[in-house]
């Protein structure tokens, strides 16, 4: 694989963001560094902004789709939710997205815009755990009543583990984790527009657990397990095969 990268670009908003960012504050996006290591372009940029409460979306495009989709195969501080601040790394592994057979020359750009979450969920940093085959009501604020949304169910390794589709944005959904999610902690759902793949938001994490503990799997069993032990010497004869002689009844008294 063979690849020779042009300059990059400097990181531009959209121009319908531009005159509400410049009205008020004045923000920057900076590329400070680019260097090539292996088949891995890594990219120090800072993200300054007068106002350290706003959050940002960023993404990376290149030249060999003329700039359309953003490139996947990006990890570091990329994607939603971000906090502005110097200092900031991502690397794109240009080999796993561009093929092995791949050869050329490629220009990069960082395209960002403000983050503003298009749903706002209600109360879920309130829920610490969910519990696996127990029902959940998930509820947020609408924002585009006609749109379609996707839930994506992420572990601690930033792997989708299960998928709810076809959600409408009512407000309101009712879910309930698969038996075959392995407990843990870290998981979180990101929720998207499936019409618009820019509009995405991330739960916070929360915990997966049983529905029944396993310790009390556990005593269950043993219960269940003594329980065949005292039928069974219930059960079993004497050494010799010999049948015991009972007792005489007791007659009662005039």
């Amino acid at each position: 694989m063979n690849i020779s990268f042009q300059p990059l670009k400097r990181g531009l908003f959209p121009l319908f963001m531009m005159a509400l960012l410049s009205s008020a504050f004045s923000q920057d996006l900076t590329i400070n560094s680019v260097s090539i290591k292996g088949n891995d372009v890594i990219i120090h940029y800072d993200l300054l902004d007068d106002d350290l409460s706003r959050k940002y979306t960023l993404w990376l495009y290149s030249s060999v789709d003329n700039y359309v989709q953003p490139l996947t195969k990006v990890e570091g501080d990329i994607g939603i939710d971000l906090a502005v601040g110097g200092n900031k790394l991502l690397i794109w592994h240009a080999k796993e997205e561009l093929g092995e057979e791949f050869k050329g020359d490629v220009a990069l750009e960082i395209k960002g815009k403000r983050y503003i979450p298009f749903v706002t969920l209600n109360n879920f940093e309130d829920i610490n755990s969910m519990k696996r085959g127990r029902p959940y009501n998930i509820t947020w604020t609408a924002g585009r009543g006609s749109s379609v949304l996707t839930f994506d169910l992420f572990n601690n390794k930033d792997e989708i583990v299960h998928t709810y589709t076809n959600i409408a944005n009512v407000g309101e959904y009712q879910l309930e984790l698969p038996g075959d999610i392995k407990p843990g902690k870290d998981y979180r759902f990101r929720i998207t527009d499936q019409r618009n793949k820019e509009d995405v938001v991330h739960t916070p994490v929360f915990t997966v657990k049983r529905k029944v503990p396993l310790y009390a799997k556990v005593a269950l069993f043993g219960l269940v397990g003594s329980g065949i032990l005292i039928l069974g010497q219930q059960g079993s004869g004497p050494a010799n095969g010999e049948i015991p002689l009972l007792p005489d009844p007791i007659l009662p008294t005039n």
